[in-house]
């Protein structure tokens, strides 16, 4: 039943968090960024609140000292609006800088390193259809959103209730008094609101993350058949790694013919078992160079007869070399004498037909 409706039951693999990661779709709480940059921007006004102070006074009393705007007709130079620009720009360069470094950081976090995708920049067709995008506002998500912002402002509308109402004689007995005074009072309770706001926000934020990383997984949920056709794609079809195995063979198989012809002897069962080794001096120890069974080994036979390698019949010491030697590796210690025994008989043989 499960695969006739295509139901979403696997995890998804490696592969699939991969694709989707270079799509730009990783799990990331905006809420966190958004905390965080909240509370960075707060403190950055806190630790720079004098220069902003006496920035912001500078401003103020060059432009209310100007009797350019009392005037009518009389023009200010050009320097003035200079300084009042520089001025802003001194007073928010340090809150900029946090907010963006802070924002910059936090993505990097979440999504463990800078992710550059276009496909998200990408124009989808699809998402013109009215009906797609009706069938979005409705989706389960798009009411889990909308639930999760009335809640956010619901609290945050509180935190700011909670803050304004008790400081409402405070303000409303400001007027009148120095600038210093206006600006320190709305300044602290400015404070005050952000990081209340800020620390209900940042334990929204964290129940935010293990939702997204929930809603992240749950989206990229794969069918059966998607498994499958995922295992088949990086592994290979099955008939085509079965034809390059088969390749494979074949050219060890003529690699190891081809060094037959370096063999010093052939041993054999004589039909079932064939094993070649080789030994020159200067050599540790004979060394398996072909080996088979059935027709391969009678292959070896063949061909070590056509190069003039000597064949001698001993079937349990073929049998000894095919099971325990493989290619291009050195008999073992308890096979020395017996293989010492052929090749001192071969040596012997080839030494007599020299003399003779």
């Amino acid at each position: 039943m499960a695969e006739t409706t295509q139901e979403k039951s696997e995890l998804p693999t490696g592969k699939k968090v991969s694709d989707a990661r270079k799509k730009g779709q990783t799990a990331k709480s905006r809420d966190l960024t958004s905390v965080c940059v909240l509370a960075a921007g707060g403190l950055a006004v806190y630790l720079s609140r004098n220069l902003i102070f006496s920035n912001f006074r500078q401003i103020l009393e060059s432009v209310w000292s100007k009797e350019a705007f009392s005037e009518p007709g009389h023009f200010v130079s050009p320097g003035f609006f200079t300084n009042i620009i520089a001025s802003i720009f001194i007073m928010l360069a340090p809150i900029t800088l946090t907010i963006v470094a802070t924002a910059v950081i936090l993505n990097l976090i979440q999504t463990k390193g800078f992710i550059i995708s276009f496909e998200a920049l990408q124009i989808s067709f699809a998402n013109l259809n009215p009906l797609t995008g009706l069938r979005k506002k409705f989706s389960l998500r798009s009411l889990t959103e909308l639930v999760k912002s009335l809640f956010k402002l619901a609290i945050v509308s509180y935190a700011v209730y909670s803050v304004v109402w008790p400081g409402r004689l405070a303000i409303s007995e400001l007027a009148g008094r120095e600038v210093s005074e206006f600006l320190n009072l709305t300044g602290m309770l400015a404070l005050k609101l952000l990081f209340r706001v800020a620390g209900i926000m940042l334990c929204l934020s964290v129940i935010d993350i293990f939702y997204q990383k929930w809603q992240t997984r749950k989206d990229l949920m794969m069918t059966r058949q998607e498994v499958k056709e995922e295992h088949k794609q990086s592994d290979g079809n099955p008939q085509i790694k079965s034809r390059i195995r088969s390749i494979q063979r074949k050219l060890i198989r003529q690699r190891m013919l081809s060094r037959i012809s370096k063999a010093s002897v052939i041993i054999t069962n004589p039909t079932h078992f064939a094993v070649a080794l080789q030994y020159e001096s200067g050599m540790e120890a004979p060394t398996v160079v072909a080996k088979g069974v059935d027709f391969l080994a009678l292959k070896i036979i063949a061909t070590g007869r056509k190069h003039g390698v000597s064949i001698v019949r001993n079937p349990p010491l073929a049998r000894a070399l095919y099971k325990q030697v493989k290619l291009d590796e050195t008999i073992p210690l308890e096979l020395y004498r017996a293989v010492a025994k052929i090749l001192a008989y071969i040596y012997q043989q080839k030494r007599r037909n020299q003399d003779g």
